[in-house]
């Protein structure tokens, strides 16, 4: 049985009441037992907690955990020193994979996790039908069995926006499916008028506000609002003031990351790292603890955790008033980090084998050739962003612009793209990645076909990944077994795997303003602007169409 624990002398953050109250906190069989000042336990391990607050754990509403690369177990192991006890999963990655089996296993490695996870849905496989995915269509019909489990908590991002508003049934079947729970929206950049459909037909929340407008527009209409501060997307210093300025009501809005790398992870923490710029703008402990750990459980019906309340389960953070300091993170009850640091009698071991889904044929130099029609347009790059725009390059320049290919990796119809890309700037090499939102085929880029026929084919045989090579030999990789998308690795082993490829990619003439693979994992994805090159071909998102 596990000892109580006594936290003595601490400030508790309720955020269920916004008050902040000095109190002892006592833990007992996993669940907090008793919050009262001069608690005394003899038995119990008593913890000095004076100026410290004692809030609950911290919740990510909103995260895919396949963008940390590492499977649930580890990726828990990698959030828990920063506080984060709990998250809300969107595995939209793995289904379009894997489909069902990909969202049963999912399920079964999330239960390993040292964090709780509880899943969503996702709701938008594919995501377009413009490309290939694994799983092809993921319908209600699919996901009926998934319903009533007690970890599954709602309906993942409804991307799909007009299918909504135009009665697509596919869509809205998916959306009664699951009107005991929660409904995610995606609603980023439409019009206000579209916005109200959207909503009526039982979104609840977005967590795609990239400016203050947009939040606001979602705000006024009743939606949640989640603030998300990922690697990528960094809305939180705007969308935080802006609620501080308009003095919105905190009890509608969480906090989520959406995509995090675990370099970001390790270098700034997780949710902790929204609840410090919070502190630092002035919000109140309990406005904090309301948003980081008590609205989640409130928005998706999970009851008794979430708050210091007696009774509930204990899962708590211990920190300083600015949340700098983490000293000590309790999840059900024990100890589990303290100062920043696993205690690691939590760690266990996943010994799952995946499948492996990388199924093409073996590519030779030739298969890279450009078609005639592409020789004179390129994708071109723009440092910082994910858009790219399209690019009239002369012949001369074509010399001296990367060869970008997009290879059906799932072993259905073969087929495979190649164009032009403008801004990448690798030299004698080629970088190839099994990570390509969100349809996850496999992409490419080089300055030499030999170079990229020997990273693709040393691709397949790893069943996914990273691989870096130059002059006919791979010279770094990074195995991904679980759908090409997450290592079966420890995170500390991939996230310094990984500084070490991009290191060794920028080594080859990889433009340094610019993620190497990072880049090249959005470079498929049809709903960003302007030029994407699909397994299908290269697609103009501005005019709706593939360039022939």
């Amino acid at each position: 049985m596990t000892r109580d624990i006594l936290l003595k002398g601490g400030h508790v953050a309720d955020g269920g009441t916004g008050l902040l109250y000095k109190s002892d906190v006592l833990v007992s069989d996993g669940k907090i037992s008793r919050i009262a000042e001069d608690i005394t336990d003899p038995n119990a391990e008593t913890i000095d907690c004076l100026g410290k607050i004692i809030t609950a754990g911290f919740i990510d509403a909103h995260v895919h955990i396949e963008s940390s690369m590492v499977l649930p177990e580890a990726f828990g192991e990698a959030v828990l020193p920063h506080g984060t006890t709990s998250v809300i999963a969107d595995p939209h990655e793995v289904v379009n994979v894997a489909g069902a089996s990909g969202l049963h296993e999912f399920l079964d490695e999330a239960a390993k996790a040292p964090i709780d996870i509880f899943t969503v849905v996702p709701s938008s496989v594919p995501a377009t039908p413009l490309d290939t995915n694994g799983a092809g269509k993921f319908l209600a019909s699919d996901m009926a069995e998934f319903v009533s489990r007690p970890d599954i908590v709602g309906l993942g991002e409804v991307m799909c926006v007009y299918d909504v508003v135009e009665g697509n049934h596919e869509i809205l079947d998916k959306i009664a499916l699951f009107h005991n729970k929660t409904i995610d929206g995606h609603s980023t950049g439409i019009p206000e008028d579209i916005l109200d459909k959207y909503i009526a037909a039982g979104i609840q929340n977005d967590h795609e506000s990239n400016d203050t407008a947009s939040m606001l527009a979602r705000y006024s209409r009743g939606m949640n609002i989640y603030i998300r501060e990922g690697s990528a997307a960094r809305n939180a210093n705007d969308l935080l003031s802006c609620v501080r300025d308009e003095r919105l009501d905190v009890s509608r809005f969480a906090f989520c990351t959406d995509d995090k790398h675990l370099a970001t992870i390790a270098a700034e923490g997780h949710i902790s790292y929204i609840v410090r710029m919070a502190r630092s703008m002035g919000f109140s402990w309990g406005a904090v603890a309301r948003m980081a750990s008590y609205n989640p459980c409130r928005f998706y019906r999970l009851d008794n955790r979430g708050n210091i309340r007696e009774g509930y389960i204990a899962d708590i953070v211990v920190t300083d008033d600015t949340c700098d300091n983490i000293s000590l993170v309790i999840k059900n009850g024990r100890k589990v980090a303290a100062d920043g640091k696993l205690i690691h009698d939590i760690r266990r071991t996943s010994n799952k084998t995946f499948a492996n889904t990388v199924h093409f044929r073996h590519l030779t130099p030739d298969d890279f050739d450009i078609p005639q029609s592409l020789c004179n347009i390129a994708i071109g790059l723009v440092d910082g962003q994910l858009l790219t725009r399209r690019i009239y390059p002369s012949q001369e320049e074509c010399n001296g612009l990367s060869l970008l290919a997009t290879i059906e990796r799932y072993g259905k119809n073969g087929n495979m793209a190649v164009c032009l890309m403008n801004g990448y700037g690798i030299h004698n090499g080629a970088v190839a990645t099994s990570v390509s939102h969100d349809s996850h085929n496999v992409i490419c880029a080089g300055d030499n076909p030999a170079d990229m026929a020997v990273a693709c084919n040393r691709l397949k045989e790893l069943g996914g990944g990273y691989v870096i090579a130059s002059e006919g030999k791979v010279i770094g990789e990074c195995a991904l077994p679980a759908y090409g998308l997450m290592s079966d690795r420890d995170a500390d082993t991939v996230s310094a795997t990984i500084h070490e490829l991009e290191t060794k990619a920028h080594a080859l003439g990889v433009n340094p303003g610019i993620d190497p693979f990072t880049t090249l994992s959005f470079v498929a994805l049809p709903v960003i602007p302007s030029l994407r090159l699909l397994d299908t071909g290269l697609y103009d998102v501005d005019e709706g169409k593939f360039i022939s």
